[in-house]
């Protein structure tokens, strides 16, 4: 849905011959170790952690990072005097417009009556709080990444993360980099996904970056499977072998390097239940000796300092209503995020769609739908990975 918008963007900082991205991007381009899908996903990575500061995406097209549209553009249309105000003191305003004015296949606007809606009476619409809840609400970056089965999703999470790491070296303050990295499986993919995930630690850094710091890091980094059986309520840390497994890296303030992968339910456990608005939320009057009690694992991983969580085939968790796993998730997250702790939440699926449309009310009569997850960044279609890295299909007629 927005991922064209932020690429043609992303394709315009990559054209400059000063852009920051470019010896690296040209340097993986040379190594020729990964795939073109996920070079095209890194292009999009760097461009969101660089130049867009790693910024929350509602925040983003709320302040127009991705518009095309100069004031004279806007003086140029066919506007009322009201309009072209709210257009010119409003990004968010123009973002929308930009969005609907989008072309399908026919060469129509993706949403034509959303298009003139917003020229016709923006001074109607709350812009700011329509990308709020067309990006979910969240105050973190959270992007998806959208790669079809056989393009190595897996690498590519391996990539990112030692691409953090590298500028997390360089730029330790800089919140933008992660230090530390938490890669979830969600609930139901147990036993064929998590031994997979294993590759990660076989990835080699320097098809992404130079040595000699690629041995370096990969030397640095600290892999830990949390994939032994819950253990019982009100456990202590010694009777935790998952908690354990965190524990031994303390003090957790200086950690750096750290990869560990869980599955989601691990961390979607029984202190988060409805409240009486039917959202999920945790026992707030619980205090933080309550919370790791009930959840020691869950606690653990909240003070992992500057942690980047990358989930694999989101699709699982993702719907046009908030399933309970999906909320129970998003609240672990919300809270994690509130304490300071999430640099980044990524997300990775070769079908990134919901079960149905998902509609967000613009004004009275037009809202905003799509059966895509809004939050998708980069895009790779299946039709190019066929005879690239998929084999062409051969069809067999039989008698």
């Amino acid at each position: 849905m927005f991922y064209n918008i932020i690429t043609n963007k992303r394709n315009e900082w990559l054209s400059h011959a000063n852009c920051p991205a470019l010896p690296l991007i040209t340097y993986i381009e040379q190594k020729g170790k990964m795939r073109d899908a996920q070079v095209d996903a890194i292009k999009t990575y760097l461009y969101l952690k660089i130049e867009c500061q790693n910024l929350p995406l509602a925040v983003l097209f709320k302040q127009g990072k991705f518009n095309t549209l100069s004031h004279d553009d806007i003086d140029n249309m066919q506007l009322s005097a009201v309009a072209r105000r709210v257009f010119k003191e409003s990004p968010a305003a123009v973002a929308l417009y930009e969005f609907a004015s989008l072309k399908d296949e026919k060469g129509k606007p993706i949403a034509d009556a959303l298009r003139k809606a917003v020229m016709e009476e923006p001074q109607n619409i709350d812009f700011d709080s329509i990308f709020n809840r067309i990006f979910y609400g969240v105050n973190y970056p959270d992007y998806v990444f959208s790669l079809p089965m056989g393009a190595g999703k897996t690498y590519l999470m391996a990539a990112f993360i030692y691409l953090d790491l590298y500028f997390a070296q360089q730029e330790p303050n800089n919140p933008a980099f992660a230090h530390n990295f938490m890669v979830m499986v969600p609930s139901g993919l147990k036993t064929s996904v998590i031994p997979s995930l294993r590759t990660i630690q076989d990835f080699d850094p320097s098809w992404v970056i130079p040595e000699p710091a690629a041995s370096q890091l990969k030397r640095e980094l600290k892999f830990e499977m949390l994939d032994e059986n819950k253990s019982a309520n009100k456990s202590n840390r010694t009777k935790n072998p998952n908690v354990q497994k965190i524990a031994i890296h303390e003090p957790l303030a200086e950690l750096f390097g750290l990869v560990a992968v869980t599955n989601a339910e691990k961390v979607i456990l029984d202190r988060i239940d409805k409240g009486t608005d039917g959202l999920f939320d945790f026992h707030d009057e619980s205090a933080d000796e309550k919370d790791r009690v009930a959840n020691e694992l869950r606690n653990k991983i909240g003070k992992l300092p500057h942690l980047s969580i990358l989930l694999d085939e989101v699709h699982h968790v993702a719907s046009s209503d908030d399933t309970d796993d999906e909320a129970k998730l998003r609240t672990v997250v919300n809270r994690w995020a509130s304490q300071g702790s999430i640099t980044t939440v990524l997300g990775f699926s070769g079908t990134p769609y919901l079960d149905k449309k998902g509609k967000i009310p613009v004004t009275d009569t037009h809202s905003v739908a799509t059966t895509e997850m809004s939050n998708i960044t980069n895009y790779y279609p299946l039709a190019e990975g066929i005879g690239n890295f998929l084999k062409v299909p051969k069809v067999v007629k039989s008698d």
